[in-house]
């Protein structure tokens, strides 16, 4: 069909439909969108009127009511967002009930609603945590322009940056009193080195070895294996695995034959593993010590995986939605902005629950939630739930302090090289390497709705004196990602790796970067050509789906949920 837009100018329309139907109808992109789409991508230029008369002719339906306008899914958006659901799963969870939304309509509708979630802007993030948090970032802007500034900041009190001299002395006198109790205890044997400051208190002296194994740090145990930050993470996932299939959940209950079996095991399928260990011979009883500190950390993660507590699993303890919990997070900043400590072990516990005993009694919804007490069968759950928050806000606010005196986690531009000379005797002190992936990331404004302090950090060297320093709760529990379990085999047609034997990983997002990383870990000579998922039909044959994008990767791992999800990869030379 030939439709006359402009005089003498004629457009032969049929070759576009499917392009218009789907950009008009699927996407639901307005007719401005689609008109600057067809010139930029077909060089096609119709005016918006033939564009108007020609969706009429070939006879596409009106779009459908748009979601802000559907009470229903309106409704089931806030539930879902005062349960703190993320866009991603908010996403998943309208679907499966039948809902008809693409991300871009919810994406709107939030905005609109201002319904924004805090983003996790730990040390270490998944894919689909950052993902998420540019997605937030987006909402902010959006819901920005909508409201013109009213997501603004709240005034903040004045705060006396210089604490009073009476405060300086007594600080004085207490770290006086805990060098001296920690150098006493360095002399009679009876704490640890330690390589980072803490609670006002220096790292030991450069240099410091460690004295015993178990002073090795994970930071100091991937140099010595030479593993960059990828290549650690994918070595503990790696390992992890093995021992959830043997189920060892711990070095000492293993026993020494199979603790030493599934670490040969590791290193016979994590080829660079083999190749550091056997390729060069130097230093070997340090390496293997190193390897056995990371693999001890990683029985210790799943041990402890799934008890502790997030931000995240807090705020639904407490019932909070992610605006209650920015309002109660920014009434407990203010007061701990308005003192002078630094640290919930600086200023003691009896200090630290005057404090929280303030906060509750300015805060009527606390008090609303703590009511029942102790005839609450949660009422344990909900002070763990409220100590995390407080701790959390300590952090940011210690954090925000150093931003503004320009020493927030300085960069450290230079690392010196280690030399080993025996087990576990280390010359130098490690430091983290420039734009280290271990490298926390500065936080955001602590009363914007998209800021948290959700820390995940795989390589903490900090080594703590329980005596000295009384109290382990003072330290963050990082939060564990449930990692989803994968085989992969090369494709027969691979010109690389073609009689490799199947081999088992684990995926902690759901994105084709993490997937092709992981394989490149695996095959580094080879890239790639073509990844596909397969399962068997009723008759045992194999049915493929090719996985190119997030979306079909996600799909298919939803599809197999539950049994094996395996991916064949055909290799080819980089």
């Amino acid at each position: 069909m030939y439709h006359v837009t402009d005089p003498g100018q004629v457009y032969n329309w049929e070759p576009h439909k499917d392009v218009c139907y789907k950009l008009y109808i699927e996407e639901r992109k307005s007719l401005e969108e689609i008109m600057q789409y067809m010139r930029d991508t077909a060089n096609f230029a119709p005016s918006k009127r033939a564009f108007q008369t020609q969706f009429k002719r070939w006879g596409f339906p009106s779009k459908r009511k748009p979601a802000f306008r559907d009470e229903d899914l309106v409704d089931r958006v806030k539930e879902l967002w005062e349960a703190n659901y993320s866009q991603r799963n908010m996403l998943a969870v309208l679907h499966e009930e039948g809902h008809d939304i693409k991300e871009r309509e919810l994406m709107r509708l939030r905005a609109k609603n201002r319904w924004l979630m805090r983003i996790p802007n730990g040390a270490k993030q998944t894919p689909a945590e950052e993902e998420e948090a540019r997605i937030e970032a987006q909402l902010l802007d959006a819901a920005q322009e909508e409201g013109a500034g009213a997501l603004a900041d709240p005034a903040q009190p004045p705060v006396d940056e210089q604490p009073p001299e009476e405060f300086l002395q007594q600080q004085k006198e207490r770290l006086e009193r805990l060098q001296a109790l920690s150098d006493e205890r360095w002399r009679a044997k009876k704490r640890r080195r330690r390589t980072k400051g803490y609670a006002g208190l220096p790292a030991d002296p450069p240099g410091l070895p460690p004295r015993f194994p178990s002073e090795t740090t994970l930071e100091e145990s991937r140099e010595i294996l030479s593993l960059s930050t990828k290549q650690y993470r994918a070595l503990r996932d790696q390992f992890q695995v093995i021992c959830q299939e043997e189920q060892i959940t711990q070095k000492t209950v293993a026993g020494a034959e199979k603790w030493q079996g599934v670490k040969d095991r590791l290193v016979r399928e994590n080829p660079l593993l083999h190749a550091v260990l056997f390729s060069d011979p130097s230093n070997r009883q340090s390496k293997e010590l190193a390897l056995d500190v990371i693999c001890t950390d990683v029985t210790k993660r799943i041990r402890t995986m799934g008890r502790r507590l997030t931000i995240l699993e807090s705020k639904n303890i407490l019932g909070l939605n992610p605006e209650q919990s920015r309002q109660i997070r920014s009434g407990f900043y203010n007061i701990l902005d308005s003192e002078h400590y630094t640290s919930k072990l600086e200023m003691g516990p009896e200090m630290w629950q005057t404090f929280k005993d303030r906060w509750i009694a300015e805060t009527p919804l606390l008090q609303q939630i703590l009511a029942p007490g102790s005839a609450d069968p949660d009422h344990e759950k909900k002070k763990a739930a409220l100590e995390l928050l407080c701790r959390d806000v300590m952090k940011r606010v210690r954090d925000d302090r150093a931003k503004k005196k320009g020493t927030f986690r300085k960069r450290v531009t230079e690392t010196p090289p280690h030399a080993i000379n025996t087990v576990g005797t280390i010359d130098t002190t490690p430091h983290p390497p420039a734009n280290s992936a271990y490298e926390p990331s500065q936080p955001a404004n602590p009363f914007s709705d998209v800021s948290a302090v959700m820390q995940n950090n795989d390589l903490s060297d900090l080594q703590i004196d329980p005596n000295l320093l009384q109290v382990a709760d003072t330290l963050g529990s990082p939060p564990v990602s449930s990692m989803t379990p994968v085989y992969v085999r090369p494709h027969p047609k691979s010109t690389m790796y073609n009689h490799t034997k199947m081999w088992l990983g684990s995926l902690s997002g759901r994105t084709v970067q993490e997937l092709r990383a992981m394989i490149a870990i695996k095959y580094p000579e080879a890239k790639p050509a073509r990844i596909d998922g397969v399962e068997k039909d009723a008759g045992g044959n194999e049915i493929s789906y090719l996985i190119e994008e997030d979306d079909e990767l996600d799909a298919y791992l939803e599809h197999v949920q539950g049994r094996k999800a395996t991916f064949v990869v055909l290799l080819i030379k980089e």
